[in-house]
C-alpha cells in the first residue's frame, strides 16, 4: 500500500482501450490528488468509478506517453469525461471546473469551463458536449496530458463520480 495521500494511476492494457483512433480511459488510470485518502475519495481499485467524497482540492489528471496512446498527432480530438453527480453533491453552485489538456499546436494548455451544479443528479452525462461544447486539441508527439480542475475556489465540495474519459477523434 501507498504510503502517498494522492492515487497514481494504473496506466496498461485493462484500463487503455484503444477504439480505432478514440481511446477509452478507465478512471483507476488517472492521477487523483488525496485519492488514497478515504476521507476525500472512493476508488474502485478494480476499474469501477472514483467518487469524490469530499474535497476542497479537485485535481484529477492523466499523462501518457504517445506511444500507448497512439493518436494521430495530425489530428484533431476531443477530450471528454463521462461523469455522474449523486443525489447528494454538494458545494459546485459558484464553483466552475476546468477541462485541461495540453495541445501541439502551440504547447500550451487549452482550458474549458464547466457548471457541473447544472448536471442532473443520477445520470450519466458526458462533459463538456452536456454543455453543448467540444474541448478540441491536436495531440503532442510525446505526451498527452490531460485533467479536471476545481483547484482556486477553496471550498468543498463532492458527489461527483468519474466514470470514463473519452479521447475522440473530432
Amino acid at each position: 500500500m501507498s504510503t502517498s495521500p494522492h492515487y497514481k494511476g494504473v496506466k496498461d492494457e485493462s484500463t487503455i482501450k484503444k477504439d480505432g483512433g478514440n481511446l477509452q480511459i478507465k478512471p483507476t488510470a488517472l492521477d487523483v490528488t488525496w485519492g488514497n485518502d478515504p476521507r476525500y475519495w472512493s476508488i474502485d481499485k478494480n476499474a469501477g468509478p472514483i467518487s469524490l467524497l469530499q474535497v476542497s482540492w479537485l485535481e484529477v489528471t492523466g499523462t501518457f506517453d504517445m506511444g500507448s496512446a497512439s493518436l494521430d498527432t495530425s489530428k484533431l480530438y476531443s477530450l471528454k469525461f463521462r461523469v455522474r453527480m449523486k443525489a447528494d453533491a454538494f458545494g459546485w453552485s459558484g464553483c466552475p471546473v476546468y477541462l485541461m489538456v495540453k495541445d501541439a499546436d502551440n504547447s500550451k494548455f487549452k482550458w474549458k469551463k464547466v457548471d457541473l451544479s447544472r448536471l442532473p443528479a443520477g445520470r450519466e452525462v458526458v462533459i463538456p458536449e452536456f454543455f453543448d461544447e467540444k474541448h478540441l486539441f491536436k495531440p503532442s508527439p510525446d505526451k498527452l496530458i490531460f485533467g479536471l480542475f476545481e483547484i482556486w475556489r477553496g471550498r468543498w465540495k463532492g458527489g461527483l463520480e468519474i466514470l470514463e474519459v473519452i479521447i475522440e477523434r473530432a
